[in-house]
């Protein structure tokens, strides 16, 4: 994919004719029969005189239209054509709409699906234990069409009137509170919610349902409610902190007031995504919204704070001010997952969540922007219905790396003068990238726009090349190239090899750091002054201190051998972005694998819970390609060493949880005993002591104190992968059946993706019974396939099932599905492997929805198998090589 270029002609559009300014829309849904009738009526301006309106509808029954001219008669439509492969609608007229305001109104049948899409079904458990469903909706990206007929675009804002008619015994929601309430002598209430703002289609929202509630208000006055399925009240609270706190925040950094009169969060129990924005009726899934405080893993509470300051940042950048076409996604996606960060670590200094984004969501942008089959931040998007497959961590992690970047350069009054500039000049309107560039511009006076368009408008990021030891000699310079960095280290040529970036470069010492010097876009050699309080370094000097460039550096082997020695005087951040460099760099073939070893080796002390996550990841990255590619005795060899860099850590941590334990201190818990289990099988003391825990867990599944939240998947996974039975199987699906809380059937799904090669076809099997709700059904084939048999298991499957799991959701979401795509060749480290899930997505009809995904995918796997060609000659392809360590 390239750039969006400046002619917009490939966008797909609606015709402009005619423009919507307000939808009045009535819809009174079946939860028995799953249909609903619908009547929207809506006010136009015919800009241009025709005899046709054209808008978007899909899966609807039309059954009448017409149009009434103002102040005139009306004009019924003689003939309405629905096209399913341009999913619109388009009305006949036999005279032609005259200039000017008027009125389209359509009435119209459509299904309360189960795909979650469009207005869709979703069951839950009611009060009296009863199974029954819900009505909710999901928009984003062009859902709406599904519910009614709509101007389906970001670009066409308008105003909306929502009235729902439904059962009297159930609660209503959407965007805005209700203004009116009346019950019909059938016992249907029927509510009109006031006007909402201009706005977007996607963003309009509806729950019916019984649900129950808490609620809290603002310093300004906003009202804030967290809504649940019955019985789920106790586990709201923790969320209403995080609203009310996140909404005075964003307050007072953003300078404009939340504009609704309400924030309702309400939590969905089939929800395909983690959440979705929908301005004042924010939607989650369960598990990303619930939690008991008191027993909650750090690990999730961490995940519902993070979530909750993302959707609540989108009320501003993506609901105020949106984004004029899916070109632009990474203005909505990229800004809130940085600001998510931003805002979480004002709401818990404590935890130093910028390590977190360091180690995960800039390493999830590095890793997926290091292939070819990439594409740019900013990306053309001709028809609407190829947006979900930008849905990435590119638009998301990426666009908020290069927001982190420009906030470093920047500094905060700058960047935040600059936003409330932009937020000033285009709310309740659209936008695009230059906007937002030329708001920060006019802010801080620098060349925002020319420095940012190398970061958005072409894909990749580049390495950084240190020529020479700057510490050597006593340098007072670093000289350095740039090129662009390819997971799989391969050779560059013509306009590959002149690919350059205008990239920050800033520097820390042991004496200090430098302020922000800027590479020329140039591939030649350039030099930087180790500058203002980094002069005078004697110890260690590291490129892209504080980790705020997505890139990667490479160094002399000196250097790197002085930043291994004083690892503890690094910050968290660099000593995670050393670690994450080292690794892709001898993925690539860039640095030599036992320097990447000894590097590993010094880490040995480590008490950090993020760098011991990006060393968990790390060892798990050469767990595989060793595994699968060295021969039994190397692999027994690594694990043994990565037993003797875990045992240690752990011993000073234990099992349960101690007076004063920091959510740090349980989240570094929560990944040493996972990597005890993987790397420390051996003992036997850790695994009675998993067994007797296990026990203490399937007695009472639901008793949150019998097994600690922070380490239950490992304790489940060590277990099943220890004991390997049929019994162990049936307990854990037992417990699945019985547990209430979302984020325990999780864990569980984890523990079953490890149960041996015996038990991996009745575990895949299982995944599509009606026990596993259609949103969970990736977790246990993404688990299986950390080890061999489980990936082969897991490609068999999805030869031997694709039409029952394309019916589950590939219909439902290709966002979903994409995860299927992604899973079926996630353990493999062979060329071999490539070519055969190559061929297999090839040959079926969904392959252009996942086209992107799949080329991303057999990169992926062709760049290990590339990885395990740079092993094989080297010193650590021999067991003596871990052995010494």
């Amino acid at each position: 994919m390239a750039a969006a270029p400046k002619d917009k002609s490939y966008r797909v559009l609606l015709p402009s004719d005619v423009i919507p300014e307000k939808y009045d829309l009535t819809l009174e849904p079946d939860l028995m029969c799953f249909k609903f009738d619908g009547v929207v009526k809506i006010e136009c301006d015919v800009q241009v005189a025709t005899d046709r309106v054209i808008v978007h509808g899909k899966e609807l029954i039309v059954s009448s239209a017409k149009f009434t001219p103002a102040g005139g008669s009306d004009m019924k439509a003689s003939e309405i054509t629905v096209k399913v492969k341009s999913m619109t609608i388009t009305m006949g007229f036999d005279e032609v709409l005259p200039v000017g305001k008027g009125v389209l109104e359509i009435a119209f049948r459509g299904e309360l699906n189960d795909q979650m899409a469009g207005f869709y079904r979703s069951q839950y458990t009611d009060s009296k234990g009863q199974k029954r469903h819900m009505a909710t909706t999901q928009f984003e990206a062009i859902d709406a069409r599904r519910c009614f007929p709509c101007w389906d675009e970001p670009g066409r804002k308008a105003v909306f009137v929502v009235t729902l008619v439904y059962p009297a015994d159930l609660m209503a929601l959407s965007n805005m509170p209700q203004s009116r309430s009346e019950i019909r002598t059938d016992g249907k209430r029927v509510e009109t919610f006031m006007p909402t703002p201009l706005m977007s289609t996607y963003l309009l929202a509806f729950c019916i349902g019984e649900f129950e509630f808490i609620s809290g208000q603002t310093t300004n006055g906003t009202l804030a409610r967290i809504f649940c399925c019955p019985g789920n009240v106790p586990r709201c609270s923790y969320a209403l902190k995080c609203c009310l706190k996140a909404l005075e925040f964003y307050d007072d950094f953003f300078g404009i007031p939340y504009p609704l009169p309400k924030m309702d969060m309400i939590a969905i129990p089939d929800f395909a995504a983690g959440a979705m924005e929908n301005w004042g009726l924010v939607t989650y899934r369960e598990v990303a919204l619930l939690c008991d405080e008191k027993t909650v893993s750090a690990t999730q509470k961490q995940r519902i704070c993070s979530v909750i300051t993302h959707e609540l940042a989108h009320q501003w950048f993506g609901n105020l001010v949106t984004m004029q076409w899916w070109d632009d996604l990474w203005l909505n996606e990229g800004f809130a997952n940085w600001m998510q960060t931003f805002a979480a670590d004002k709401l818990h200094p404590e935890w130093h969540i910028w390590e977190s984004y360091v180690g995960m969501e800039q390493q999830r942008a590095l890793q997926l922007d290091a292939l070819r089959s990439s594409h740019p931040i900013q990306v053309p998007i001709g028809a609407a219905e190829t947006v979900e497959e930008v849905f990435d961590a590119i638009s998301y992690c990426k666009g908020g790396s290069v927001v982190r970047m420009i906030y470093a350069v920047l500094g905060e009054a700058h960047f935040q003068q600059g936003l409330r500039i932009y937020f000033g000049r285009h709310k309740y309107g659209n936008t695009e990238t230059t906007d937002l560039w030329q708001a920060w511009a006019e802010a801080s006076g620098k060349p925002v726009a020319e420095m940012m368009s190398s970061w958005t408008q072409q894909m990749g990021f580049p390495v950084l090349k240190v020529l020479k030891d700057p510490l050597a000699a006593g340098a007072t310079e670093i000289e350095v190239e740039q090129s662009w960095f390819l997971a799989d280290g391969a050779a560059l040529s013509g306009e590959d090899a002149a690919k350059a970036w205008v990239a920050p470069v800033l520097v820390g010492t042991d004496a200090g750091s430098a302020p922000a010097a800027f590479l020329e876009r140039t591939t030649k050699a350039q030099k930087v002054a180790i500058g203002g309080g980094a002069a005078g370094a004697k110890s260690w000097l590291k490129v892209n201190f504080g980790q705020h460039v997505p890139m990667r550096v490479l160094y002399p082997k000196e250097t790197l051998e002085r930043l291994a020695k004083n690892l503890k005087s690094l910050p968290a951040e660099d000593r995670i972005g050393l670690l994450s460099d080292a690794y892709a760099l001898c993925k690539a073939g860039l640095l030599p694998p036992p320097q990447l070893v000894q590097l590993l080796s010094s880490y040995a002390g480590e008490d950090n819970d993020k760098v011991w996550s990006e060393l968990s990841a790390v060892l798990g990255g050469l767990d595989r390609v060793v595994r699968q590619g060295l021969g039994d005795e190397t692999a027994e060899a690594f694990v043994d060493f990565a037993a003797r860099l875990v045992g240690p850590a752990f011993g000073k941590v234990g099992w349960d949880e101690q007076p004063g334990d920091s959510d740090n201190q349980r989240k570094l818990r929560s990944t040493l005993v996972q990597l005890l289990g993987k790397y420390c099988y051996k003992d036997a003391a850790v695994v009675a002591e998993a067994k007797e825990r296990f026990k203490k867990f399937i007695a009472d599944p639901n008793d949150a104190g019998a097994l600690s939240a922070d380490i239950r998947p490992a304790v489940l996974s060590m277990v099943v992968k220890g004991e390997g039975s049929s019994a162990v199987f049936d307990q854990l699906m037992a417990a699945h059946d019985a547990v209430t809380d979302g984020a325990v059937r999780i864990h569980i799904y984890g523990a079953i993706g490890d149960c041996p090669a015996s038990l991996q076809r009745r575990a895949l099997e299982w995944v599509l019974s009606d026990a596993v709700r259609s949103q969970d059904l990736f977790y246990i084939p993404m688990s299986m396939t950390s080890g061999r048999e489980g990936a082969e298991a897991v490609f068999d499957w999805v030869n031997r099932e694709y039409d029952r799991i394309y019916g589950r959701i590939g219909t439902t979401s290709m966002i979903l599905f994409q995860h299927i795509v992604r899973i079926s060749g996630a353990g493999f480290v062979s060329a071999e492997k490539a070519a055969a899930v190559e061929a297999f997505w090839k040959a079926k009809p969904v392959h252009k929805m996942v086209e992107k995904t799949l080329e991303q995918t057999v990169e992926g796997i062709r760049t290990n198998a590339k990885f395990v060609d740079h092993l094989k000659p080297s010193d650590v392809a021999k067991p003596a090589a871990w052995s010494k360590l």
